[in-house]
């Protein structure tokens, strides 16, 4: 397709059939570029949308046309995805414009052998002398055979000059509550056990990881891990706290000290067990977890089971709720020490995860804190208790998966533009350096970021370039540049803005803007600002597009914005922004942890689950295909309770939780072949570990659908719990399962249609949000 061919339009009527639910395996649209865009033929000079991924494919010419449009112009960002392989410029040769500092790509021309002009300014630039010189064989090259003309996506091997420093090793610091609280929980025996095997797993190729130990209830406690066997450290001035030893004897090589560290990791199992104290210093803690990293950086990994409560970063005990939940602003931090210390953190290129195991309160609004401005993560386990098997797997999964990462450290990423385009807002988990710098202490696999972009003035080109750009050291020591390369159409026609959309992307940079609405002004006002979003568009649509535009006109988008309402209603049903006041205050928090901050796939899974028909599968269900090597999933069914028939078995699962519903009249066949158990009656509702293996086929295939959900298929760290659903048996967990039929009304919906209802509901029906949305459009 030319960049003068309007694509053609396919219309898709929304109201009178269910949302397209097998659209969700559409693959990414992707742009259409002129065959002589690129300095070489190669197929792959286009980043993937995998690292970058734009929510228009066509860039509207002029401020004026997006205006129309209503649709969010922004890029996700997703710069170190598990499971890709990026190309490695290993030779220290790195080009840049001498004016506005892009770095060479597959999209600037050779103006002669001797220069290259850049693609975002214009600018000539000199070759490198040994752009051209294979520096390993000592001979001449080809030059157009070199990665970063070839490929959209590269690293770069940096010289000296992109070094404030030698490399540091990878150190990490944990931060354990041993408080009366915590020992109750029975985390800190399972927590001593996960670090213990994650011991083989933590980055350390070249022998030069480090490890410390905290842990704090009434006072903080160091492990000097130097000699025969660890020694307690007990500091108890929490207003100025200090390292009792020299950091060499707390901060040990891993590989010197390892039996040290088992010897500590061992005891720290039931040394605890006596203690009476019932609080917790967790500020004073963190304060002696930087101290130790400041000369190196590093990650710290708390563990907290209870309320900060003395020294620095106290908090209340309970949450401060005055009004309505929607009344109020979201995730709004107790104490002022996180955010400040969180500055201090990411000066000293430390990075902190936080593993929060819940109970009746645990302030994961102001914990978080320090996740969301070091480049970290947030998990938060809701159990009083961490006893039962299910728990102590979902927790020891998490940490070794943290642990293992191959991260990004000592990072900053920074995107550049085409002339007239300018980075505005940035989302994500790290610290913004003005203007256009997102300073990342830590880069964690499989976690995004999102650049919302203005238009500032017409674009005359034909097409328009972005670059993104992260500097970072790799866990084994070596500095690199890691280069994203974007290309994009211009057009000034509205036909091809909208077809050319990607609907996630839209969702996706809508839901960071109302977070940061909900978070500055109130809940109510981001699921407000959701609903009038969706509104315009489809008004826009219609008015720009299809000639119409009226709140009585056929409610329509072309076909890859035909999930775009669902997509919406979806983050509206999230415990984030849901309007119950039954969700609780940490789950709530959780939710928009995780809408802010989970790869583009599994953001899209957790908002908008798959549901799955289990008694009716294929009999290559559970396989590998041998012609594509992917895994074979089932059918994807509609997200409503009209698919659950009374003798089925279904499963439902958006990354965070499996569930297995299992319908009321089920036939005493399905209950022996899935769960050895003889009849309906006998099958309990729960969460488990695992179902048991048995030789029947339904077993086989639903437990490789099961392991392939938790290993390969889950790109990121959350270990998803599992659950079985008898229909008819507890309530509790049966109207959890329910709540995730996103078409559904639920119990707290309206009972009049969707027309009739002038604020947004979170228990509205797919339908009766179709009537909200077009009553909304203005002629």
């Amino acid at each position: 397709m030319s960049l003068s061919t309007v694509p053609l339009r396919q219309d898709t009527p929304l109201f009178g059939q269910p949302p397209r639910i097998q659209d969700l395996s559409l693959p990414t649209p992707t742009p259409s570029l002129p065959s002589n865009i690129a300095a070489t033929s190669s197929t792959d000079v286009q980043c993937s949308s995998v690292f970058n991924r734009s929510t228009l494919n066509f860039v509207p010419a002029t401020p004026a046309l997006l205006k129309k449009s209503k649709l969010p112009f922004s890029l996700i960002v997703e710069p170190f995805p598990s499971h890709v392989n990026v190309p490695v410029v290993t030779d220290t040769i790195v080009s840049r414009c001498t004016r506005c500092k892009t770095y060479i790509n597959p999209f600037v021309k050779f103006v002669n052998m001797a220069d290259w002009q850049c693609n975002m300014c214009g600018l000539d630039n000199e070759v490198p002398r040994a752009f051209d010189w294979d520096e390993a064989q000592q001979q001449h090259t080809d030059r157009w055979s070199r990665l970063e003309l070839n490929h959209g996506c590269v690293d770069f091997v940096a010289p000296a000059e992109y070094m404030v420093r030698p490399p540091q090793p990878p150190v990490y610091v944990f931060v354990i509550d041993t408080s009366f609280q915590a020992v109750q929980t029975g985390m800190i025996g399972v927590i001593a056990d996960a670090i213990l095997a994650s011991l083989d797993k933590l980055p350390n190729e070249d022998g030069r990881t480090k490890v410390a130990f905290v842990t704090a209830d009434d006072a903080v406690a160091f492990y000097k891990l130097i000699g025969e066997e660890p020694e307690v450290l007990v500091v108890g001035d929490l207003s100025d706290i200090y390292l009792p030893r020299a950091s060499s004897d707390l901060v040990v090589n891993l590989v010197e000290s390892r039996s040290v560290v088992e010897d500590l990791l061992g005891r720290m199992k039931t040394m605890y067990q006596n203690t009476h104290s019932s609080t917790n210093c967790l500020g004073s803690a963190l304060q002696a977890a930087r101290k130790l990293l400041s000369p190196t950086g590093g990650k710290i990994v708390c563990f907290q089971a209870s309320i900060p409560t003395v020294g620095d970063g106290a908090v209340k005990p309970t949450p401060d709720q005055k009004n309505s939940v929607t009344d109020g602003p979201l995730m709004v931090p107790s104490s002022a020490f996180y955010r400040t210390f969180a500055t201090e953190c990411t000066k000293s290129q430390v990075c902190a995860d936080m593993f929060v195991i819940g109970g009746h309160y645990s302030d994961l609004a102001t914990l978080n804190v320090i996740p969301r401005f070091t480049g970290g993560q947030t998990h938060f386990f809701p159990q009083d208790k961490i006893h039962s098997q299910a728990d102590k797997l979902k927790l020891t999964m998490e940490i070794i998966a943290v642990l293992s990462e191959k991260v990004g450290l000592e990072a900053v990423m920074r995107t550049r533009t085409s002339p007239g385009l300018v980075c505005h807002a940035f989302h994500g988990n790290s610290t913004l350096r003005p203007p256009d710098i997102m300073a990342l202490p830590n880069v964690p696999r499989d976690q995004s970021y999102c650049v919302d972009l203005i238009l500032e003035e017409e674009i005359k080109s034909s097409v328009v370039y972005f670059q993104t750009a992260l500097l970072y050291t790799t866990c084994f020591g070596e500095r690199r540049i890691r280069v994203m390369n974007l290309c994009l159409p211009v057009t000034r026609i509205a036909a091809e803005v909208f077809t050319g959309a990607d609907q996630f992307a839209i969702a996706r940079s809508l839901c960071h803007q109302a977070i940061d609405k909900a978070v500055t002004s109130k809940l109510k006002d981001a699921r407000e600002q959701l609903s009038k979003q969706t509104s315009d568009i489809c008004n826009a649509y219609a008015k720009e597009v299809v000639g119409t535009g009226s709140s009585t006109a056929p409610l329509s988008m072309p076909l890859h914005l035909a999930l775009l309402p669902l997509a919406i209603l979806s983050i509206i049903k999230t415990d984030a922004f849901n309007d119950s006041p039954l969700v609780h205050i940490d789950l709530r928090s959780q939710s928009t942890v995780l809408l802010r901050i989970l790869a583009m796939d599994a953001w899209v899974k957790y908002i908008i689950p798959r549901f799955y028909a289990l008694h009716s599968m294929s009999p290559v269900t559970g396989s590998v295909d041998p012609t594509t090597g992917k895994f074979i999933m089932p059918t994807n069914l509609n997200l409503s309770s009209e698919k659950l028939a009374p003798h089925g078995c279904y499963m439902l699962e958006n990354g965070q939780q499996i569930f297995l519903w299992i319908g009321k009249d089920a036939m005493p066949s399905l209950c022996v072949d899935l769960l050895d158990v003889p009849k309906i009656t006998s099958v309990k509702s729960g969460q488990i570990t695992s179902l048991p293996t048995l030789k029947s086929a339904l077993s086989q295939q639903v437990n490789a659908i099961i392991k392939y959900l938790r290993t390969e298929g889950r790109k990121n760290t959350y270990y998803p719990s599992l659950y079985v659903v008898r229909e008819d048996d507890d309530p509790v967990l049966r109207s959890l399962f329910l709540s995730h039929l996103v078409e559904d009304r639920q119990p707290n919906g309206p009972a009049l249609a969707g027309s009739n209802q002038p604020m947004v509901s979170s228990g509205m029906s797919y339908f009766q949000w179709l009537g909200h949305v077009r009553s909304k459009c203005q002629p």
